[in-house]
């Protein structure tokens, strides 16, 4: 008796990778441009085992001041979970509060020579607003949504539902696990002393764990007596979490497929820029990488 092995179609091969996400995935990864991996993968500090993210891009600019020839560098990092998602999301939005600290940024690592020069303290600080500290702030969080709970709509045949899901364990958790890694190996590359041209290098790094939507995202703010729907293609989400290597407040963009390109255009780049002007680089000479690039806009 002979068997006969099923052969998929064209049309079934790519339906069955559309849902479960991979060409969502790379969709993605072809709108961030250049310098993009998909499935980076980095060690777990809590078990040692393997852990990947859906994606990874880098890029860096470099600085040389014209007075004193001093080495400046940032570089920006983007680790990301894709999710595709045939209905909408829902983001719970608060104002922000003034409390804030390098202490309290697992996002962001700097050299000792870059903690100097920026005057950054690791005490929370609600001190003038040109300083470092309030500038970081308010270009890389306060002056976008914040998000304080984020769950996933669901069409019911009675209405919709609203639930968490498996957010936690398949978005903020491996992002902060990606980012904890991240944030460990460069402060403990940054406290190796390493030295340009005798001169301790001064190196800021950015980090954005991202998390990329097919669907629509609406907020609503949870702390008005008559609550009002708007919608959204990037939010910053709050989560507390804690573990044996990751404790403490971590914040993510969430960011529509449609909105790609404005959110790195303009919040990661700007943030960049922000730093380079909370610097007081201005009038200095400026390399950029290729990958400072802006990456153009959908049509």
């Amino acid at each position: 008796m002979s068997t006969t092995v099923p052969v998929p179609s064209d049309e079934q091969i790519l339906a069955a990778l559309d849902r479960t996400g991979y060409m969502f995935e790379q969709r993605v990864a072809n709108l961030l441009g250049s310098d993009v991996s998909t499935g980076w993968a980095f060690k777990d500090q809590d078990t040692g085992a393997s852990r990947e993210v859906d994606i990874y891009k880098s890029g860096s600019v470099y600085f040389t001041a014209r007075d004193k020839g001093k080495q400046f560098s940032i570089r920006w990092i983007i680790v990301g979970e894709c999710k595709n998602y045939q209905w909408p999301w829902v983001a719970l939005t608060k104002p922000w509060d003034g409390h804030y600290s390098y202490r309290e940024w697992p996002e962001l690592a700097l050299s000792v020579a870059a903690r100097v020069e920026l005057g950054i303290h690791d005490f929370a600080f609600d001190g003038p607003e040109d300083t470092f500290n309030h500038a970081y702030h308010v270009s890389r969080f306060a002056m976008h949504t914040r998000a304080v709970q984020l769950v996933k709509l669901n069409k019911k045949s009675g209405g919709w539902e609203a639930h968490s899901g498996d957010i936690f364990n398949e978005l903020t958790y491996p992002l902060a696990k990606a980012t904890s890694f991240l944030k460990s190996r460069f402060t403990f590359e940054h406290d190796t002393d390493s030295r340009i041209h005798g001169e301790r290098e001064r190196v800021v790094t950015l980090i954005f764990p991202s998390i990329f939507l097919s669907s629509d995202i609406y907020a609503v703010s949870a702390s008005d007596s008559q609550p009002q729907v708007t919608s959204e293609r990037h939010v910053i989400l709050e989560r507390q979490l804690s573990s044996e290597s990751i404790s403490g407040l971590y914040r993510y963009d969430v960011v529509n497929v449609d909105g790609i390109a404005e959110w790195y255009n303009g919040h990661v780049l700007g943030t960049v820029k922000s730093v380079i002007d909370a610097a007081g680089l201005g009038g200095r000479r400026i390399s950029y990488s290729r990958s400072f690039k802006e990456l153009p806009s959908k049509a």
